[in-house]
């Protein structure tokens, strides 16, 4: 009896206990849906900040959409999709599409679209039981360009450092000024060297003879011209050609000039007006060695045999292009004076039997042009007229220079002349013709 008594006292003691731990309990609610709203938000700023920390780079096009809930931490707002939402019975996720592009920078997705109801059921219970607590309405937003503004590509600063820092005075230093004076120079010197080979012509009447062959060519021009850059200028151009060739059918002379001429020219100009000057022109010429047809001591030219000088006033009119330089000089008072050494040469270039010398008066024109046709290809030219209103003498000579590099050029020679003061062998006045194509090394200093 006693043990029974024993055990009903510990089932006494012991079962309250239990019950009472059972009450004790706690029961696990589900939580609310804004709880979860806002856990997941959190989780989502959390996951983006782990994505910029880790492995986000600037790339210049990116954009950071706006987090999905940021209604729910600002200033609580009056929105009218909320109320739209309770009063439309046809109401739709996508109805709200429009409004939320005004507040995103990307659009959104059909899961977006979906949370943004459930803000909208949020709103609308928060409009109904507290709406002390809506402080601004979307129109309001709506006339503030919605929650944000683009910033202008380029922003203006409207701070003007400049006016903000104050300019140290200048410090006037004073040092002496030592004048130096140079005399200026007005003279300018060229010199052109060229060494030619080349295929060689000759028209049968060429008035100093002439074979067909291949030869060499050597050329020079040297200028030195003065030039004050007021009014006076004086040019002086020497320019020499001298080619030899071997002639198989000579036994007397192996060594024949094909081209002698030693030419200078001297001009003295004075400016008249903008293009014109007045001018004084000599042009003096001779060959240098003697000339002798095949199998012959009798030569056909020689050092002043023939020589001429022709000393011409008048005026010239210059003009000057990127590519084209050009001038004309028309000298209507000229003096052409020729002079023979060798008396058998006499009357070959227009001298009366035994007289060295002849004399001219008339009038000439000569036309230089220089005209740079591409970047290869040069054509210089010189155009001679002269008359003594009896008698006429005509040169026209021009140059083809096809420049290969620095040093390497091919030069196309072409010299059609007409003089009636000589005749050819048959003792007739006939056009004259020389042409030379040459290929041959050329410097310049």
């Amino acid at each position: 009896m006693k043990r029974i008594w024993i055990i009903i006292c510990l089932l006494v003691a012991v079962l309250p206990d239990q019950a009472q731990r059972k009450a004790k309990t706690p029961t696990i609610t589900p939580p609310s849906y804004a709880d979860s709203v806002l856990t997941q938000y959190t989780d989502s700023l959390y996951r983006l900040r782990s994505y910029y920390d880790s492995c986000w780079s600037y790339k210049g096009n990116d954009l950071l959409n706006n987090p999905y809930y940021y209604r729910l931490f600002v200033q609580p707002t009056f929105y009218f999709t909320p109320v739209k939402q309770q009063m439309d019975l046809t109401w739709s996720s996508r109805h709200q599409e429009n409004f939320l592009s005004s507040y995103r920078l990307s659009p959104p997705d059909d899961k977006t679209l979906q949370s943004d109801s459930a803000l909208n059921d949020f709103f609308a219970s928060v409009y109904v039981n507290q709406p002390n607590l809506v402080v601004t309405s979307q129109s309001v937003l709506d006339k503030e360009n919605a929650i944000r503004t683009d910033l202008p590509s380029n922003p203006e600063h409207k701070v003007d450092l400049s006016t903000k820092v104050t300019a140290p005075k200048p410090i006037q230093v004073f040092e002496p000024i030592q004048v130096v004076g140079y005399k200026p120079n007005f003279w300018k010197f060229t010199q052109s060297y060229n060494l030619q080979l080349m295929q060689y012509y000759f028209s049968e009447n060429w008035y100093k003879g002439g074979n067909n062959y291949n030869s060499f060519l050597f050329t020079t021009t040297i200028t030195a011209n003065y030039n004050n850059q007021s009014k006076i200028s004086f040019n002086n151009t020497l320019s020499i050609q001298l080619g030899m060739q071997t002639v198989k059918n000579d036994t007397i002379h192996p060594w024949h000039t094909t081209t002698d001429e030693i030419r200078l020219v001297n001009q003295l100009s004075v400016k008249a007006a903008k293009n014109w000057s007045y001018t004084a022109t000599l042009n003096s010429k001779t060959s240098m060695l003697p000339k002798y047809p095949n199998n012959s001591k009798k030569p056909t030219s020689d050092f002043m045999s023939p020589f001429q000088s022709v000393l011409s006033l008048g005026m010239k009119y210059s003009l000057t292009k990127t590519k084209f330089t050009m001038s004309i000089n028309m000298a209507p008072l000229s003096f052409d004076l020729r002079y023979v050494g060798r008396k058998a040469l006499y009357t070959r270039y227009g001298n009366l039997p035994n007289h060295k010398f002849r004399e001219y008066y008339g009038s000439n024109v000569t036309i230089d042009y220089r005209w740079q046709m591409m970047k290869e290809l040069l054509w210089t030219s010189r155009m001679y007229y002269f008359t003594n209103y009896k008698k006429v003498q005509f040169e026209w000579e021009n140059t083809f220079k096809f420049t290969i590099n620095k040093y390497l050029n091919t030069q196309l020679y072409l010299y059609p002349r007409f003089d009636d003061t000589e005749y050819d062998d048959n003792h007739k006045h006939t056009v004259q013709f020389k042409q030379w194509l040459s290929l041959g090394f050329g410097i310049t200093l």
